[in-house]
């Protein structure tokens, strides 16, 4: 069961019927069909290391399937065919979740590297703005998550800013003095 609350989206689940893996899916996959991207996913009453490793992998754009299949021995991020922006972060049944959130970072590296390389860029600017500029670099690496083109989300916000000071420029008020 879906439902809307405030700024965000409850999904409520029968353990019983559906696995959370599934669930967390079914709900990305409905909420995008109606044109929401999830960013987040916050577990309640369920492990603090399962939740943060939900939290952690939604916040690249990626399900968890902890699987208990032959293929997977180690934690790791597979592309979904041609959309490198749908991804999956698998995880062996068993394994420790606190070492499959550790291995996290190097894994979505792996799998999608020139986007973690500017994930890390727009990190690192962000620690450099002293939170001046943290909104505005987090749309940024949502945009870059998204689209998989980081060349042109820079080139598109740049070409916006531009147009923004532009504006601005023309738009300012002149005083004469008598």
């Amino acid at each position: 069961m879906l439902r809307r609350d405030e700024d965000g989206f409850i999904v409520t689940y029968d353990p019983e019927r559906a696995s959370l893996d599934t669930a967390a899916v079914l709900a990305r996959v409905l909420l995008s069909s109606e044109g929401v991207t999830v960013f987040e996913v916050i577990l309640e009453g369920h492990d603090p290391d399962l939740t943060a490793l939900y939290r952690a992998a939604s916040k690249l754009l990626l399900d968890v399937e902890i699987t208990s299949g032959p293929r997977i021995t180690e934690p790791t991020v597979k592309v979904r065919s041609q959309e490198p922006t749908q991804a999956t972060y698998f995880i062996p049944e068993g394994w420790e979740l606190s070492d499959a959130l550790d291995r996290l970072p190097a894994a979505f590296a792996g799998a999608r590297p020139e986007v973690a390389r500017h994930l890390k860029r727009i990190e690192r600017a962000k620690r450099t703005s002293d939170g001046t500029m943290d909104r505005a670099l987090d749309v940024v690496a949502r945009l870059v998550l998204e689209t998989d083109d980081p060349n042109g989300v820079y080139d598109e916000v740049l070409q916006l800013l531009h147009q923004i000071h532009t504006e601005q420029t023309t738009a300012a008020p002149t005083t004469s003095v008598a």
